[in-house]
């Protein structure tokens, strides 16, 4: 009985240990760890999906003048709204200090996900507020649509949505924009 036991506590312990080595612990979503695993796997059903990638916008301005908490409270009200504005087999991270990946597991309509995109800039650009003060931020969002007869690696869906996060922000930020081949020619020549 006593080794059965130990058996079930070390059991326990090592499913604790696995959650905990892919969750961000500031905020409580997937870490960049358990978005690799589930792109792979994603990747391996040939699965038609979606991949945005968030950059916040003026972040850098609320941790310098507010300090590192400001920071903080800002990345879980944004980790609140990025898992409120998707749906819960969505798989939402943060993968850098205030970048964060979501992963729309069958969905690839480019309108419904322009309009889950527009939502959350807009939820983003709603005032936070510490500490009697006021944290402004926005979110910049690149997305790449990965068919199932794509064979596009892990990789270069990344480097997709990154190309279409850095179109978002050189528009203006607070932006959203799809990849397409050519944005990959932006900055050429430069």
């Amino acid at each position: 009985e006593a080794s059965r036991t130990l058996n079930l506590r070390l059991q326990g312990a090592m499913i604790a240990a696995e959650e905990q080595a892919f969750t961000d612990t500031l905020t409580g979503l997937k870490n960049r760890r358990a978005m690799d695993h589930v792109l792979a796997r994603l990747l391996d059903a040939r699965a038609n999906f979606a991949m945005m990638h968030l950059d916040l916008d003026y972040f850098k301005a609320v941790n310098d003048t507010l300090g590192h908490a400001a920071g903080d409270h800002v990345l879980q009200r944004v980790a609140r709204i990025l898992v409120d504005e998707t749906r819960a087999e969505d798989t939402v991270a943060r993968v850098g200090g205030d970048e964060f990946v979501l992963l729309f597991n069958r969905l690839t309509d480019a309108v419904r996900l322009e309009e889950v995109a527009l939502r959350l800039i807009s939820q983003l650009e709603i005032p936070i507020s510490f500490n009697d003060q006021i944290c402004k931020i926005s979110g910049s969002i690149g997305t790449v649509i990965a068919a199932q007869d794509s064979d596009l690696s892990a990789e270069q869906l990344l480097e997709a949505a990154d190309v279409a996060l850095y179109a978002s922000k050189h528009k203006g930020r607070a932006c959203h924009t799809f990849f397409h081949p050519d944005l990959g020619k932006m900055g050429e020549g430069e």
